[in-house]
């Protein structure tokens, strides 16, 4: 695509441009999966930029879009000029959501070229390559109906071909940069959930852990399309949200259950000044949160084993694997330990202990369920009292004891 460069700074070792380009090119030469970025979170719904195309029909300008440009770009002869960039370098930042609406006109246009079909006929056949389209509600056959029949659909490729539109352009964005510009540009924007900046924070973790194909687990983002099921239990032993596997290492250091939340990782991340602890350096690693996966797995095998598919159900929720870890955590105290082996001596010592007062008594769920649906009466903060009082009874267990889940709810009820 050739951009007209209005502006640049060099940061750094970083590059801002303000450019100019034309839409056609733009989305023309879009590389055939660059909605799937990593970082971007998932195409949703939203009716309101669903009308984007009649703001280009009507020539009115669009909000700026943000690039990340892979590579060095060479500007200082460039300002004012003609500048051609490979698409194929590119990540959007900013302005997936209105690039997908509108690579999508662009794409209906040149299959109806190919295949000028009835309406009906046409929607079943892009149904066909692609889905999502349809389950984003981008598409409808409704819309495509009125396309058709007012000839609108034949004037898309000439409507783009005479709009320009203005971007932000960065090069030399680290990942964490990257993920930080990520974070801001999309800051109060409600799709950008907390459990997605979550990921974002980790996603140099993802990229490595996704499949463990050595201990059987997979792990899973909040917008990958099995994500819900997941999140529900309905799932393999050994599947689980990533986001669930970092609330598990934070609860695990800190010995108490955590919930997603991002503002002390923020902190954690980007913070040049921060001062961590030792211990956090050696537990948010890719070696040790392998080894952490598979003590998690064990456990996961053993609730199931011993509480049936209600276990493997409980186990995926949030509230359980934190409350689990900040109990192993409390119990380890993973601040005293000394080094790397230390923690992995006294985590796998702990998981046995657990182990085994899963195999001898169990978290015996039918009447964990059964206080739990009694706190309904109550005014109490439920997600903090769950996982404070699953924490309890797993440090009860790693200490040999057999705890009672009535017990447990009436002593938390008491500090309330």
């Amino acid at each position: 695509m050739i951009v007209k460069i209005f502006d640049y700074k060099e940061i750094n070792n970083k590059i801002w441009c303000l450019c100019k380009g034309n839409l056609l090119e733009y989305l023309s030469e879009l590389k055939n999966d660059f909605y799937n970025f990593t970082v971007q979170r998932k195409i949703v719904r939203n009716q309101y930029l669903d009308m984007l195309y009649q703001t280009i029909k009507s020539g009115e300008p669009m909000p700026i879009i943000t690039f990340t440009y892979k590579g060095k770009i060479n500007i200082n002869s460039q300002t004012g000029k003609g500048l051609d960039i490979d698409l194929n370098n590119i990540e959007i930042l900013d302005g997936l959501q209105r690039s997908f609406r509108l690579w999508i006109y662009l794409y209906i246009a040149n299959k109806y070229q190919e295949k000028p079909l009835d309406y009906r006929s046409f929607a079943k056949m892009l149904k066909q390559e692609n889905e999502l389209f349809f389950d984003t509600g981008v598409l409808t056959s409704r819309l495509l109906k009125n396309l058709i029949e007012s000839q609108e659909i034949q004037h898309i490729v000439n409507i783009y071909k005479d709009y320009d539109f203005y971007f932000v352009m960065w090069s030399g964005l680290d990942d964490k940069e990257l993920i930080r510009k990520m974070l801001v540009l999309n800051a109060g924007q409600k799709s950008v959930s907390k459990t997605h900046q979550f990921e974002l924070l980790f996603l140099h973790f993802y990229e490595r852990l996704v499949t463990v194909k050595d201990l059987g687990i997979n792990l899973f983002r909040e917008k990958d399309l099995d994500a819900g099921k997941i999140r529900r239990g309905d799932r393999k032993i050994g599947e689980y949200m990533f986001s669930s596997i970092i609330i598990s290492l934070q609860s695990y250091v800190e010995g108490r259950p955590v919930r997603v939340s991002t503002d002390k990782l923020i902190d954690n991340e980007f913070e040049e000044n921060y001062n961590k602890d030792p211990q956090l350096d050696m537990i948010f690693s890719e070696s040790f949160i392998v080894y952490f996966l598979s003590e998690i797995k064990k456990i996961d095998n053993a609730i199931t084993e011993k509480e049936g598919i209600i276990g493997k159900e409980w186990f995926s929720k949030d509230t359980s694997i934190s409350g689990i870890w900040g109990g192993i955590g409390k119990f380890v105290q993973v601040s005293q330990c000394e080094n790397s082996d230390d923690i992995k001596e006294q985590t796998e010592a702990a998981v046995n202990i657990l182990l085994n007062g899963i195999f001898n008594h169990g978290y015996e769920l039918p009447t964990f369920n059964k206080e739990y649906n009694l706190l309904s009466s109550r005014s109490v903060n439920i997600g903090y009292f769950i996982r404070t009082a699953i924490m309890n009874y797993t440090y009860e267990l790693l200490n040999g004891k057999f705890p009672n889940w009535t017990f447990i709810f009436k002593n938390e009820i008491d500090l309330l």
